[in-house]
This record gives C-alpha cells, structure tokens and sequence, in this order.
C-alpha cells in the first residue's frame, strides 16, 4: 500500500485524511479523521490510525510515520490523533502556530494532544539547537515575528518555513527529485475567529516539476482566502505553485468555496473558478472528502453542498469524485504517479463517467435550485 508514490485520500466522513507517499516507507500524513477512535466506525469509513499502523513500515518494532502536517485542529481534521502518537512513531510534525491563536479554549482532546506533542518538539529543536532525532523533530511553519515570540525564541531558522518557501525536506532528509510542498497560508493578519481561515493550505507535488500539477490541499478555507492565495501567488510570478491534477475540494465541498451571501441570495464568484481552471493540468480531478452529497441541500445543510458538486463538475475535465460516492466501501481514492504525471487508480473508467456528469441536466438537478447561477460560469475562459 505505501510502497511507490501516490497519493490516497480516505473515506473517513467528512473530514479529512490524505496520505501521501513520497518513495516505499516514506508517508507523509496530512489531517487525520478516525471515527473508530470514536467507537463509530462502520464498514463505509475507513479507520485510518489502525491502516496505518498495520501498513507503515516497522523501525525499532514500532509502526513509523515519516511526517504528519496538520492543516488546522478541528474535530474533523485531528480526530484521532492522540492514538496515532500512541501507536505510530511519527518522525516530524508540521505545525503551524497561527492555527491555534485564538483558539485554545475549545479545542478537542486530539487537538491538544497536537498542540503539547508539537510544543514539546519545539523546545526540545531549541534545547538542541536543531540537532534532534526522529520522534523529536518539527518543522516550525510561519512569519518571521513568530521567532520573536518566549515560546519560539532561538528556534533555529534551518527548520523553519514561512508561507511562500517551498519544503523539499521531510524528516531530515532531502526529496528534491522527488517531493516538494509550496506553503501558500496561513496569512499572519487573519484575525477574524474563524479557525478555519487560518488553515495551512499547499501545493504537494510528487516528482521534480510542479508544472506538471501537482495536489493542492487548502483545508477549510471560503472564497476570500482561496481569493487572496491565487492573486498573492500570480503577483509574486509563481504560478507554478497552483497547477494540480488533484484538487481536494475546500472545506468537504462547502459552497463557500465559490458562493458568498449578498442581500440573503448565494452568489456564485465565478472569478476563483476561471482561475481554477486555467491552473487545471490536462485532465484535473476535483475530489471531496465527505459523506454522500445529496441532490438538493436543505437551508444551512452545508458542508458538503449539491451546489459545490455541480461547479466541480463543470470545472474538472477528468471529473469529480467523493470519497464515499466512488471506489470501493472503506477504500481510498488513490492517485499514482506514472512519468512524472499523478494518474488515478481507474482514470479510464473516471474519464467515461466524467463525460456523463457534465450533460446539462445532471448539473441541473446538483444545483439544488431551479434558479439559474447569480453570474455566468466561464471555467478556464
């Protein structure tokens, strides 16, 4: 399972879990969601710490995870957690302080149990100016300012990423050929008390070229984050680093992706879409990592959201695929890497059922309203 490059996104509700394997034995983990570990796992969710720890490689007797990068500390994204650490040796942690704020008083038990075995880390690189071992390392992912702070003072600068650096590194070790993450947020000004908008949000590419598209995993984050990501990234001429053949859809298909509220009517910003899709690579697939998604949402039923499914629909030219709509039960949706070009797991039958999922009348019906789009779709134009 975790012997050649790929990437599997999970059916664990909605929630996130995205493994990411960069060569056989070297697991990147991004979000974690068992349900099992919440006694409610039934055959349809996959409980991920125990596939993890029968799958990963064995080092020392114990199941070894080389990396585990936490995208923001809701229940949907660390549920699980905890026992992971229990049962996984996990080389290296990819923390991000932002993500946790303005937020400390309601954080779940996984959450904290993040938060202590990442700030453990912390002190731990700074006692030893860096010089740690496996099990103690953590790449640090911020501002500049966030070094000035008692808690990060003296952290050393060689394990630290800051939001537009590119991580070629995973565990002490260099994948330059063959890995690499852009970090495109947290922003350091977000301060509006949504956790969600603080999400760590990046491009992960397998191979030596992100023109070639690679997998962009934004969290949870709603359409003036995704906005400020695409305008910053074109500003700077990196353009490179928002090319994907995988997009995991924001927040488990939340409309709020695409739709922003003026005078009580949803109103589809078409803008992000277009742009979306010129950074489309060839046959693109979007995926939403969520539970069914019904044909029509009820007010407030959001994620994840019909409305959502359809824009993917028309903007992916390799179709739109959710974690429990498509596959196998329990199994994931994987993406190999074949050439240097990231291939899912049954593309020619995706590209068959793809073709059908953009008639007009199947979109029609997704869209939750009878009521045409607020402004005209023009994906990639």
């Amino acid at each position: 399972m975790f012997n050649e490059p790929k990437v599997l996104f999970w059916p664990v509700g909605t929630g996130d879990s995205t493994s990411i394997v960069v060569e056989d034995g070297v697991v990147m983990q991004v979000d974690i969601r068992d349900l099992q570990s919440a006694g409610d796992a039934d055959e349809d969710h996959a409980a991920i710490v125990d596939i993890l720890a029968e799958n990963l490689p064995k080092v020392g007797g114990k199941p070894y995870l080389s990396a585990f990068a936490l995208t923001h500390p809701d229940k949907d994204h660390v549920l699980g957690f905890a026992d992971l650490l229990d049962r996984v040796m996990i080389g290296e942690i990819w923390f991000t302080p932002r993500v946790f704020k303005e937020h400390n008083a309601d954080l779940c038990e996984d959450a904290v149990a993040f938060k202590s075995e990442a700030e453990r880390r912390v002190q731990e690189t700074i006692r030893k100016d860096g010089a740690v071992d496996a099990g103690d390392r953590v790449r640090l992912i911020g501002y500049d300012r966030l070094l000035e702070e008692d808690d990060f003072r003296g952290y050393p600068k060689s394990c630290f990423t800051s939001p537009g650096d590119l991580i070629t590194e995973i565990n002490g070790n260099d994948y330059s050929n063959q890995f690499s993450a852009f970090i495109h947020a947290p922003f350091y000004e977000e301060v509006d008390g949504d956790r969600n908008n603080t999400s760590l949000c990046m491009q992960v590419v397998l191979g030596d070229d992100p023109s070639q598209g690679g997998v962009l995993l934004f969290g949870d984050i709603a359409y003036p984050r995704l906005r400020k990501i695409i305008d910053q990234t074109k500003e700077a001429g990196n353009d490179d680093f928002l090319k994907w053949k995988a997009f995991l859809a924001p927040h488990h298909c939340s409309k709020s992706a695409m739709y922003q509220k003026a005078d009580g009517e949803d109103v589809l910003k078409s803008d992000v879409l277009d742009d979306l899709g010129d950074f489309q690579v060839g046959q693109g697939i979007v995926v939403a990592s969520c539970e069914k998604i019904p044909s029509r949402n009820q007010p407030g039923d959001n994620p994840p959201h019909a409305k959502a499914k359809a824009r993917y629909q028309e903007l992916a030219n390799g179709g739109f695929l959710c974690t429990h709509e498509d596959g196998e039960a329990g199994e994931p949706i994987e993406f190999n890497l074949s050439d240097g070009e990231l291939i899912p797991v049954g593309s020619n039958q995706i590209l068959d059922d793809a073709s059908g999922l953009k008639i007009a009348a199947a979109v029609d019906e997704a869209r939750g309203s009878d009521t045409p789009p607020s402004e005209q779709v023009g994906y990639g134009a």
